[in-house]
């Protein structure tokens, strides 16, 4: 098989995607001071990418960081940027989608364009892009960009599809652009065009109505939060719902989004993310990182804490902590509730990787939810 007739595993028909999220920072997505962390050397992401891809997992997505988050430890600081990470994984695996993640007010649609262009064709159609709008003032205040109204933030990101998606697509005949956000732009084209048609995969990470109704627009897959599995339905059929009024007629698959901790026994596991996740958390980081996600908004006590212990452990996904049955048994359900895939995130992608990959994906071979062929 040529790269060039290579398959993107997210296009897979009835196959329960499985990939790997937020590994392009230092500190990957626990906020924890031990030091068995994520370092985020580069060594370390090759090794973790070559690993994946090897043991058939469908795709590799990172959080895109411009500035880290102070805590008892700098977090995030240390980072790769994620177009140009891309194309280094694409041209050192062999079927895994490559994902990049690009905040729609500071990487312009047309640079955006060039660059999923090209990955797509280095990796032989295996890109895709995770669209968002960003939420970090931080980040922003580097580029001078002031924020927006949340509905603005929208517009601003359906113009920016526009013009990213017609560029993608190839555009040898040039057009013109002029919009409330982009405005005044002249003689638009490019070529060549990507190699997956009409383009590359979308991704979108929205959690708000406005956020959901724009993924319904514009994208194959929505990687969402997890908070329990009623909670979980309740938000598939939501987003069935708003696919419905706006007239799509492809089912908008849902991703959800989990971190693992595995380990031979469930006491093992129990243990060791009570000590990375709740023992030695970085409690300064997670004032800090939360004030900014939750806005102040109140909440119980009890409430408060699983929300903290759950960024600590992993960015606020949905954990699967215990043995490989335990977290196969998880990952079955999540798939039996309707979602489409998971993404995983693990404290150490190199060290714990390799029990998950020996002992989960049999199980859920086994299950048969993980149908579906490539061709390899």
């Amino acid at each position: 098989m040529t790269a060039q007739t290579q398959t993107n595993p997210l296009r897979i028909p009835g196959r329960f995607k499985l990939g790997l999220f937020g590994y392009l920072h230092e500190g990957g997505n626990c906020f924890t001071t031990v030091p068995e962390r994520w370092p985020a050397d580069w060594p370390s992401i090759v090794r973790m990418a070559q690993m994946a891809d090897d043991a058939g997992l469908d795709f590799l997505l990172p959080i895109s960081r411009w500035k880290g988050v102070p805590g008892s430890l700098m977090h995030r600081l240390h980072s790769f940027e994620t177009l140009t990470h891309a194309a280094a994984l694409g041209a050192i695996t062999r079927r895994i989608a490559v994902l990049s993640t690009v905040h729609t007010p500071i990487i312009h649609p047309i640079v955006a364009a060039k660059a999923i262009v090209t990955v797509d064709h280095a990796s032989g159609g295996r890109s895709g892009l995770n669209i968002v709008c960003g939420w970090n003032q931080d980040d922003f205040d580097m580029f001078g960009i002031k924020p927006l109204a949340h509905a603005d933030r929208y517009g601003q990101a359906m113009e920016w599809f526009e013009i990213w998606s017609r560029l993608v697509a190839g555009a040898p005949e040039p057009f013109d652009f002029d919009g409330t956000w982009f405005k005044g732009l002249t003689g638009l084209c490019g070529l060549p065009g990507s190699v997956q048609q009409p383009r590359p995969i979308v991704i979108s990470a929205a959690f708000s109505a406005e956020g959901r109704d724009y993924a319904v627009r514009t994208s194959d897959f929505l990687f969402t939060f997890l908070e329990s599995f009623e909670a979980g339905r309740k938000d598939l059929a939501d987003l069935q719902a708003r696919a419905a009024a706006s007239g799509r007629q492809e089912k908008l698959e849902a991703i959800a989004i989990t971190y693992v901790v595995c380990r031979r026994t469930r006491a093992e596991a129990t243990a060791f993310h009570s000590y990375y996740a709740e023992q030695n958390a970085d409690e300064a980081g997670l004032d800090y990182y939360l004030a900014g996600r939750t806005k102040g908004a109140s909440m119980p006590e009890f409430e408060r804490q699983a929300l903290r212990t759950r960024f600590a452990g992993g960015n606020g996904a949905y954990p699967l902590i215990g043995t490989p049955q335990d977290v196969a048994d998880g990952l079955i359900e999540i798939q039996r509730a309707g979602f489409a895939g998971a993404s995983v995130t693990i404290l150490n992608f190199v060290d714990d990787l390799p029990l998950f990959v020996d002992e989960v994906l049999p199980i859920l071979d086994r299950a048969g939810i993980r149908g579906g062929t490539d061709g390899n």
